[in-house]
């Protein structure tokens, strides 16, 4: 759902809209992992075992199998998880409902 947000409904100095909190879409690539490292990169990032993946810990919203709704102050996290599996990766900043 795309929001059409008026000016007046701003009110913090990093201009939030009321009711709303900044998020971040990343949609990743793991094509280029082999099948045993696939494995091994869904279990970090969705956990096993009784342990949590990055998922659960963060409480990410996984939107689709290669795409993900992140809070904003727990981004750079998620930055470094993809980067240290050298995921290629894009992100997009959106407002959520609180």
């Amino acid at each position: 759902m795309l929001l059409n947000i008026e000016a007046n409904c701003l009110q913090t100095p990093d201009q939030s809209p009321v009711g709303f909190k900044r998020s971040v879409i990343f949609t990743y690539a793991i094509s280029h992992l082999a099948q045993k490292d696939k494995v091994r990169f869904y279990y970090a990032l969705k956990g096993r075992d009784g342990k949590s993946g990055i998922t659960k810990r963060l409480r990410i919203e996984q939107l689709a199998k290669t795409a993900l709704l992140v809070h904003d102050a727990d981004a750079q996290q998620v930055r470094d998880f993809l980067n240290y599996w050298k995921c290629s990766f894009k992100e997009k900043e959106v407002w959520t409902r609180d």
